[in-house]
């Protein structure tokens, strides 16, 4: 079987504590429901899932074993919340056009397809509630490297760089026209995000421009038709702004956060946040690393003693920390009461192919040549509806390395707590927190088949995404049998819940008697 094709996804601990004659309770990760979709060894299959929420989640597989090559069969199953289905349908795809990002909506999916070589594009939508599909066409600009693809109403935003510079370009689903967004067709400019606001219809795009051995944050907003409305420029003298995400509170008035470095480096140096009202933007407040509770807890105890030493000792002399921690900033996850930010600290590995597995809201589906990738540490940081910096938190990551840079701490929040988690070597490590107290310590659970009298043989390409409540889904390719040879392969979902309920209780262990 040496030569047969291989699939391609697209997208423990025991604690017990003596005090007193008191034992703490910990919490459990279950495995409650799984789908396994067995895996064809003689043809090319790609896979992919889409969490809904509440609403269940969506697989897709593509394979082009009906097609005699002319076409490619996408086949998408939405499952209730019980990984029962409850619709499948089909679309095929003209060989013509390969597939460049998805886009997952509240009510709908997009895919975004282009023909190589010309301008024509396709855009297939999907309606998550019973099924039905769409598809439109439509000419943009040939040669376009897209990295982004977004949807706000009938508007499709295709963003990425054309010779080298940076264009956004919105089409209409509808009448098929489009226009680039103006003013961002510079040099030495990048994209830094391009966020849209649904409720009240705006397009904000974030450039990180170099300009006159100066950095340049700038935030441009357009209007649902692609007008321009107003310009927000950021600068400071000493600290370069390297990310930005933005926090609404209504038209004219938001707060940025992200992360900043000192000079126009890569290299993060802390956290930010900034209020911006009628455009102008107030003095931001920097927070060094240095000043973050919890972010070096990653290292031995040693190590971290000997940083802060000299931490402490550079700032007693008046100079300056100088940090080189590479971000990756997920998308704020927003609460009642607060915002909290996740951002896991890596470092590019050796040079690789990254594979098509990807997860998130926006998927791209061009294989790139880039590095690969280290992850040590994951940060969470919480901040009141104010903007104003209430507590941090640090997960650590051992021995995680990624073909391809992405999230991979996934975190939920449930009651008073966050569950952090991240998949590895078939395995899925969690830690509880709640705010800047660590509750759970590092667990390990392992991904078990369906079958008791199967085993898993191999594991590879292990994803997971946060669902809902406590619920998460772990996804990836699996090699299932009963001995060391043979066995089958099988794509699987797993639902995976994370019993909260016994995290902080105590027991009398003098009322029974039992060892813990």
């Amino acid at each position: 079987m040496k030569n047969r094709l291989r699939p391609v996804i697209h997208i423990g601990l025991f604690f017990a504590v003596l005090v007193m004659r008191v034992t703490l309770a910990t919490a459990q990760l279950q495995q409650s429901d799984r789908i396994e979709i067995p895996v064809n060894p003689f043809n090319t299959e790609h896979f992919e899932v889409f969490p809904l929420g509440e609403d269940g989640l969506l697989s897709v597989v593509r394979n082009n074993e009906y097609s005699g090559g002319r076409s490619e069969q996408w086949k998408f199953v939405k499952y209730d919340v019980a990984l029962k289905a409850i619709w499948v349908t089909t679309y095929q795809v003209d060989r013509r056009y390969i597939p460049v990002m998805a886009y997952k909506g509240i009510d709908f999916g997009y895919w975004l397809f282009a023909e190589p070589d010309t301008d024509r594009f396709l855009f297939l939508q999907l309606n998550f509630m019973d099924g039905s599909t769409d598809v439109f066409k439509g000419n943009l600009l040939a040669g376009v490297d897209v990295h982004q693809f977004k949807v706000i109403g009938s508007k499709a935003l295709v963003s990425g760089y054309y010779r080298s510079r940076p264009v956004v370009l919105v089409h209409s689903l509808f009448d098929h026209t489009t226009k680039v967004l103006p003013g961002l067709f510079e040099k030495n400019t990048e994209l830094n995000n391009v966020d849209i606001n649904e409720v009240d219809g705006y397009i904000n795009v974030i450039t990180y421009a170099y300009k006159k051995r100066n950095c340049f944050f700038e935030i441009k907003t357009f209007n649902y038709d692609g007008k321009l409305l107003k310009k927000t420029s950021l600068s400071d003298p000493k600290n370069s702004l390297i990310s930005g995400q933005i926090v609404p509170l209504n038209a004219d008035d938001s707060y940025l956060i992200g992360n900043y470095s000192v000079g126009c480096t890569p290299f993060s140096q802390g956290l930010y946040v900034t209020h911006i009202q009628d455009n102008e933007p107030e003095e931001p407040q920097f927070i060094e690393f240095s000043e973050l509770q919890n972010f070096f807890n990653f290292m031995k105890p040693k190590r971290r003693q000997r940083m802060l030493d000299r931490i402490g000792k550079r700032k007693s002399l008046g100079k300056e920390n100088r940090f080189r921690y590479r971000l990756l900033v997920h998308e704020l996850i927003q609460t009642k009461d607060e915002i909290v930010l996740v951002a896991e600290v890596y470092y590019p590995n050796q040079k690789a192919s990254n594979p098509v597995i990807t997860s998130g809201m926006s998927r791209p589906y061009i294989s790139r040549y880039m590095e690969g990738y280290r992850y040590t540490h994951a940060i969470i940081c919480g901040f009141d509806r104010n903007g104003k910096f209430k507590w941090d938190n640090c997960i650590t990551i051992k021995d995680l390395t990624s073909y391809d840079l992405q999230e991979m701490v996934q975190i939920t929040p449930v009651d008073d707590y966050f569950i952090l988690a991240y998949p590895q070597d078939g395995s899925i490590h969690t830690e509880v927190i709640s705010r800047d107290k660590i509750v759970v310590e590092s667990e390990k659970f392992k991904i078990e088949p369906k079958s008791e009298t199967e085993k898993v043989l191999n594991s590879e390409d292990a994803y997971l995404s946060p669902w809902y409540g406590q619920y998460f889904l772990a996804y990836g390719m699996q090699r299932l049998g009963t001995s060391l040879v043979g066995g089958r392969e099988v794509f699987y979902i797993n639902k995976l819940t994370y019993k909260t309920e016994n995290i902080g209780k105590v027991e009398d262990s003098e009322n029974d008697g039992k060892p813990r």
